[in-house]
């Protein structure tokens, strides 16, 4: 049986940490009392696309798995239903011991409505995965051109009809943005597979990304003589727009072509990574209302503003550590309200029978 690429996992770990960089430019209200935005830091302005673009590049290795994998039944996804509702559970619990222990100011109802403040990706993830079946065999049966006009054609109503707003949570717009970069990984995986292999592609993706690199510092620098943000007017600091979306592709052409053997410790890691997105809101808040906040006291400095990045990197290992505290826990109880599940199914199913045999 073929083995499991944890070369993705790997580099899934690297992306976890930039989605924690990213929304820590985004939400350092607390600290700096709004004397900057992410844009003044060198830092978040030279790798705007690539701190940006850690949603859209899961989104396609999701489909990527989606589409190689051959257990896409009902049990993964009632599965995925149970860690879910298991992940609500602690997510509401932290929140009231940080709330009630530690006056940390988080919503309350909100957490129990909706989760964490960025959980839209896991109910846009849960919607799209209960339809994933449907999907992959859609675009398998289609045609390659006229479903890639398609998926170009949702793309296009997401860029142009739904504002990129990083406020939102979860809509009819993260929902198309959702399924339009899921379509891609899928048909990118069908049509794709084989030519994403040859060496001119994985070169042409290397420059592709790298440009997405240089540019934003270019236009950093630019700023020195005309006052315009060209990386925030080509939105560059957005997940589900163009630019972050076209990087992300090519990125993911480049991760596809990196195996790396499973093994327990990359099994291990993996499994920490999608607790990491779904808690770190909590650390971040806290870190920066308790901590941060008392430490930087408002401060003015560029070159304080800039240790956001040093913050970003303390909040992940702090959630790393909590998710690694949690799993086995959570797998435990996951496991056993799975098989009572379908236990209770059978059970009742094999009574209906019974009476149907006896009609």
């Amino acid at each position: 049986m073929k083995k499991r690429n944890s070369g993705l996992d790997i580099i899934k770990i690297f992306l976890s940490l930039f989605v924690v960089i990213y929304h820590q430019y985004l939400h350092q209200r607390t600290i700096f009392n709004e004397n900057f935005s992410q844009f003044d830091s060198w830092f978040f302005s030279s790798f705007s696309v690539i701190i940006a673009s850690p949603v859209p590049i899961f989104i396609l290795i999701s489909a990527y798995f989606a589409t190689i994998s051959s257990k896409q039944d009902l049990r993964s996804f009632f599965k995925f239903g149970i860690d879910t509702f298991l992940y609500w559970a602690i997510c509401v619990i932290l929140v009231i011991i940080f709330v009630s222990g530690l006056n940390v100011d988080i919503s309350i109802s909100t957490t129990l409505t909706f989760g964490g403040r960025d959980w839209w990706y896991l109910w846009s993830f849960l919607i799209i995965k209960s339809i994933s079946p449907i999907l992959v065999q859609g675009i398998k049966s289609a045609n390659k051109i006229v479903s890639l006009v398609g998926i170009i054609f949702l793309l296009g109503i997401r860029f142009a009809f739904i504002k990129a707003n990083n406020d939102e949570l979860f809509n009819a717009g993260t929902i198309i943005g959702f399924l339009s970069v899921y379509l891609i990984g899928i048909w990118m995986t069908f049509f794709l597979k084989e030519q994403m292999k040859n060496k001119r592609v994985i070169k042409a993706s290397i420059i592709v990304c790298c440009m997405f690199v240089v540019l934003p510092f270019i236009f950093k620098i630019m700023q020195f003589w005309i006052d315009l943000n060209i990386s925030k007017l080509l939105g560059f600091d957005s997940p589900m727009t163009p630019f972050p979306v076209i990087f992300s592709i090519f990125a993911f052409i480049l991760i596809t072509n990196v195996y790396i053997e499973e093994n327990k410790f990359t099994n291990l890691i993996a499994k920490t990574l999608l607790p990491v997105y779904l808690f770190h809101f909590v650390f971040e808040i806290a870190m920066n209302q308790l901590v941060w906040s008392k430490v930087f006291k408002n401060s003015n400095s560029l070159a304080l503003y800039e240790l956001n990045f040093c913050i970003a990197l303390i909040t992940w290992l702090i959630a790393e550590v909590f998710a690694f505290l949690i799993i086995y826990p959570h797998d435990f109880v996951s496991k056993y309200l799975n098989i009572s599940l379908w236990t209770t199914i059978n059970f009742i199913n094999q009574k209906y029978k019974k009476i149907l045999a006896k009609c």
